[in-house]
């Protein structure tokens, strides 16, 4: 027996923990495992191993078999009844622990492949590595450490990782800044080598303001919102931040918008929830191997004056960890659901990195619960059933509406970067149907008994 890292995931990110799991083989289906029927045949395996590296046509180079390897892997994990198994190879796992941990170490940069040029800067992180060399947006960079980037393949992901590396590493780059436009016929784009020392790069997942009675931002307002765009490590202290500056400020009310977020990390939603409810049960998890039946519970410390008003927004995005928070809410009668079904996950991920392999797998291994014992999942055999929570207040956008909020979400991210704005509708200052809806509840002082839905009725998998 060792140790492997595992991950508790509410995807499509997850949340730490530390379990051990035997790294001997199977030799054959009666030892795959106890109490289970599960099947796993060496010699079925083996056979079919030798005769691709006898027979098949073609010797196989070394990647082509580790990849029909991984994929056979991935097969089997993915025929499970659920959609949410899969091996995990390295490239991806790694990309994978970077977002769950909700930064990674580089310059800072996002960047648009341009065949035949270079990597052009469509995002530059505030004060990033990128941002203190002088680098700018639209800037090309054509070399990483004296290797051209015009004649190399820039879909394939470690050719764009040349500028990742670990914190304090340094990496030396020639970049190529275009013409602007109506320069001199004669002028020459100017070039220039720079070296830049990488670090921490940690993009927001909390998006806050402060809001008038009109849904404009104001700083004065007396609405405080904040929208979750994913639950990563960071997520929780960012939110705390946030609405411990909102409440101190006086807001007789906050707004937490958890639509389009398809879930996150464990933790982070579980500390998020916990700022508002004083007691009881969070969520509950429900699975039959070791240490996945766990349950959640408040803590009285940190929770904020039940005072300040709370509503929800959620829609049929709002998957998995945004659904933790939601249900949470809800059964605790502390806030309003608000929008529309939410997408009904359910079901909770392990994901176990392979020992000595950087690869992993990522399993179903427990279902959750509403503090009260509610199960709203979807069935992957009926993709169109009804599932998820239903908000106490739903309120239906039309397409364009919803289309708009999607872009409006995209603009606000983009702009961190310095990012031109990729959507020109929706027009600036414009405010959501749900949202504005959100904010007359706040300003009504409208209970939550008044418009509060009891046709939830529990349901249990």
């Amino acid at each position: 027996m060792k140790p492997t890292t595992a991950l508790w995931i509410l995807a499509p990110i997850a949340s730490a923990c530390l379990v051990l799991v035997g790294t001997g083989t199977i030799d054959r289906a009666a030892q795959a495992g106890p109490g289970t029927g599960l099947v796993w045949d060496e010699q079925e395996a083996g056979f079919v191993r030798e005769m691709v590296a006898r027979t098949y046509v073609d010797e196989l180079t070394e990647k082509q078999s580790r990849d029909a390897f991984h994929a056979a892997l991935d097969g089997y994990v993915k025929s499970l009844p659920d959609p949410y198994n899969a091996f995990i190879p390295p490239d991806e796992y790694r990309r994978w622990k970077e977002n769950a941990a909700g930064h990674y170490a580089g310059i800072g940069v996002k960047v648009d492949a341009r065949p035949k040029a270079g990597l052009a800067l469509a995002g530059v992180f505030p004060g990033g590595p990128a941002d203190r060399a002088g680098l700018k947006v639209g800037d090309v960079v054509t070399h990483v450490e004296g290797r051209s980037l015009a004649d190399t393949d820039l879909s394939r992901d470690e050719n764009v990782r040349l500028l990742k590396g670990a914190v304090g590493t340094a990496v030396t780059v020639s970049v190529l800044t275009p013409l602007p436009a109506g320069a001199a016929p004669d002028a020459v784009p100017a070039r220039r080598r720079v070296t830049i020392v990488r670090d921490e790069i940690r993009p927001p997942t909390v998006f806050s303001r402060r809001l008038a009675a009109d849904g404009k931002p104001a700083p004065d307002g007396r609405v405080g919102y904040l929208r979750i765009t994913e639950f990563v490590a960071s997520t929780s202290d960012d939110f705390g931040r946030a609405l411990d500056a909102m409440v101190a400020g006086g807001v007789k009310a906050v707004v937490v918008d958890v639509r389009n977020n398809g879930g996150g990390v464990l933790p982070a939603t579980v500390e998020i929830a916990d700022r508002f409810i004083r007691t009881g049960d969070i969520v509950q998890m429900r699975g039959r191997s070791q240490g996945s039946t766990r349950i959640e519970r408040a803590k009285d410390e940190g929770t904020i004056p039940e005072s300040v008003g709370l509503v929800v927004l959620v829609n049929g995005h709002s998957a998995s960890a945004s659904e933790v928070f939601a249900g949470c809410i809800q059964d605790h009668r502390r806030g309003v659901l608000l929008g529309t079904r939410t997408y009904g996950k359910f079901l909770v991920q392990n994901i176990t990195e392979i020992p000595g392999k950087s690869a992993a797998v990522k399993l179903t291994s427990a279902r959750y619960q509403t503090p009260s014992g509610r199960w709203y999942a979807r069935d992957p055999k009926q993709p169109d059933a009804a599932a998820g929570l239903i908000p106490d207040l739903v309120v239906e956008p039309s397409a364009a509406d919803a289309d708009r909020l999607a872009k409006q979400q995209e603009n606000e991210e983009d702009a961190i970067w310095g990012a031109s704005v990729r959507h020109p509708d929706p027009p600036a200052g414009w405010v959501d149907p749900q949202l504005q809806k959100a904010l007359e509840v706040i300003e009504g002082n409208l209970s939550l008994q008044e418009i509060r839905r009891d046709d939830q009725p529990p349901r249990n998998g």
